[in-house]
């Protein structure tokens, strides 16, 4: 193995430290930090909606940025915005700081998000072995579910004694990932022969991925279905906590079923390309929902250990999904505009959670937790039915 291969090679394990330390979840008790510090809990919602906003409008110009200024510049640019903002939260004590810091934080996960797969996907492409590109996907996101279950236990520890801690604990592994980043090596993209000398600037890789993205209706469906999908699972997540509060679980009862859920998820990311290989493609999507809707339709039982199983198994069908999904969208992407569709793709996520979240929360608050969500896994089979119904007749 030659110098170049061996640097390209070195990018995979610098992004396993880099994912570590980007995604230790430290900060995942956000909402009790802010109600410690004085926010009512309209004012906690309205800072969650400031920061799904600012995601949407931040993520396809930080991808197109990735794509123009390099993926290694953006990625320190990303854990640079997540120490400024944990500077702010350790510090503010009024809402207006508190947006100020999450309009922050927006930028710098829009600033990774995309970047990362990207340049993961180059590096591998360098080395010829792009075929790889899903089971190191399935590695790191093994890496995200237990980093940030080791997050959550750690700010566990924080909450009752220093709560600011754990954002300097987030400024110091920051510090780490920047590391990482700086040891990594820059992957070349592909040469497009250009009319001009000049290369594409900003707007330009903007148009093009429109362009593609326009006319690849199969990229574009994937992305709208995974966005959705996953818009529905994280809102399940949230949901659910307030359900395990109205129920008075413990502390501790939360996190061993926190850690229990992080468990099967490591392990269903782990199995992703094994899964992905033996059912293929189409017959996953629909298997992927069917699962989604009788999981949610199960919801409708009011028995606390058939919600907990589907709260666990709903999170492992994401902690499955992702590692897939991200491989068939960097099959389907150019290199060129890898960065901007990929963010384009997590805009569509911000635009689902933008859209599902504050209806799901006066729904539970309107009905209650089950029938909410048992009634939207009854929406789901009934679309996949549908969808079923149609591709029979065809053939």
């Amino acid at each position: 193995m030659n110098l170049v291969d061996r640097s390209f090679k070195n990018n995979i394990r610098y992004n396993y430290g880099y994912t570590f330390c980007s995604f230790l979840g430290v900060t995942t008790l956000w909402v009790l930090y802010l109600t410690h510090r004085g926010m009512s809990l309209v004012e906690v919602g309205l800072l969650e909606s400031i920061f799904h906003v600012a995601s949407f409008m931040f993520e396809v110009p930080s991808g197109a940025l990735a794509d123009r200024l390099g993926y290694r510049m953006c990625l320190v640019l990303g854990r640079v915005c997540a120490v400024i903002s944990s500077g702010i939260m350790i510090f503010s004590h009024s809402f207006v700081w508190f947006a100020i810091g999450f309009i922050i934080s927006a930028l710098s996960y829009n600033l990774n998000s995309g970047t990362n797969e990207a340049l993961v996907y180059e590096s591998l492409r360098k080395l010829n072995a792009g075929e790889k590109y899903i089971s190191v996907s399935a590695n790191i996101n093994a890496i995200y579910e237990f980093t940030d279950t080791l997050g959550v236990f750690i700010a566990g520890w924080f909450v009752n004694r220093y709560f600011e801690g754990v954002y300097w604990i987030q400024i110091l592994v920051s510090v780490l990932a920047i590391v990482c980043v700086i040891l990594m090596v820059e992957p070349d993209k592909p040469v497009v022969k250009q009319h001009s000398d000049q290369p594409d600037g900003y707007l330009d890789i903007l148009k093009k991925a429109v362009l593609f993205l326009k006319e690849n209706k199969q990229l574009r469906s994937l992305m709208l279905f995974f966005a959705l999908f996953q818009g529905i699972m994280a809102t399940y997540f949230f949901y659910f906590q307030s359900l395990m509060d109205r129920y008075g679980f413990k502390g501790i009862q939360i996190s061993m079923l926190i850690v229990v859920s992080a468990i099967f998820q490591i392990i269903g990311a782990k199995m992703a390309p094994q899964i992905e290989k033996r059912v293929g493609k189409a017959a996953l999507i629909t298997w992927f929902l069917l699962l989604l809707s009788l999981l949610l339709i199960v919801s409708f039982s009011s028995q606390l250990a058939a919600l907990i199983v589907c709260f666990i198994s709903i999170n492992t069908l994401g902690a499955v999904s992702q590692p897939i999904f991200s491989n068939y969208f960097n099959q389907l992407i150019p290199s060129s505009s890898r960065a901007t569709l990929l963010s384009v793709s997590s805009m569509l996520y911000s635009v689902a959670m933008i859209m599902l979240f504050p209806v799901t929360g006066w729904l539970v608050e309107k009905l209650n937790f089950s029938v909410s969500f048992g009634m939207s896994g009854i929406m789901l089979f009934v679309l996949l039915a549908v969808f079923w119904g149609r591709n029979f007749k065809r053939t």
